[in-house]
């Protein structure tokens, strides 16, 4: 078993729906990565990253992560510390420094507002940014357990558009728009094998 197997196993112990989440962030970010004709290394990092992004939600209690309904600012500062939990969790395990890395800063914002260090534009790593924009669509497109209804692919790219240049990189939104309205089919036409 591999380190990132191992860390996908623990994140599945915990909360079945993150560890879907996890798998089908992993599979984007590897395809979108291949898309944007990434160097081999880039694209596994894209990979790893995409799989293990959430382990820092094991330190969140139960009742907030699987909560149906709105988060408090109290139970909101629990999640938000997911990224940096989730980074020191990977510092520590030798050869996934870079991935820390980019799971550190995967909730910052485009424009400084989210969350994390206060990094804006390309201060951010550019793998952080994919991940942001993987991160979210997959969220948007999938059952949660405070939305039982999803986003269409269509609504979905509509909220990144709209939200490239303030929460997303602007170059990244519109080219991984363009990775999905042209592969709607990724799963099947891009694999990845770790």
């Amino acid at each position: 078993m591999t380190v990132t197997q191992a860390v996908c196993r623990l994140i599945g112990k915990r909360d079945r729906y993150t560890v879907e989440h996890s798998k089908n962030v992993a599979r984007l970010m590897s395809a979108f990565a291949k898309y944007a004709e990434l160097s081999t290394e880039d694209i596994t990092l894209a990979y790893i990253a995409g799989a293990v992004h959430d382990v820092g939600k094991i330190s969140v209690p139960d009742y907030i992560l699987n909560k149906p309904g709105r988060l408090t600012e109290e139970e909101f500062a629990e999640i938000k510390n997911h990224p940096i939990v989730g980074a020191n969790i990977l510092a520590k395990v030798p050869g996934l420094e870079k991935v820390a890395e980019i799971v550190r800063y995967h909730h910052e914002w485009y424009n400084g507002s989210g969350y994390g260090a206060g990094l804006s534009g390309e201060e951010i790593p550019f793998i952080s940014r994919m991940l942001a924009v993987c991160d979210s669509f997959d969220a948007m497109t999938t059952i949660r357990c405070y939305r039982q209804q999803p986003l269409s692919n269509h609504k979905a790219l509509a909220e990144i558009i709209n939200c490239a240049g303030t929460q997303f990189d602007p170059v990244i939104s519109r080219c991984f728009v363009d990775f999905i309205e042209c592969c709607q089919d990724y799963h099947n036409r891009f694999t990845f094998n770790p």
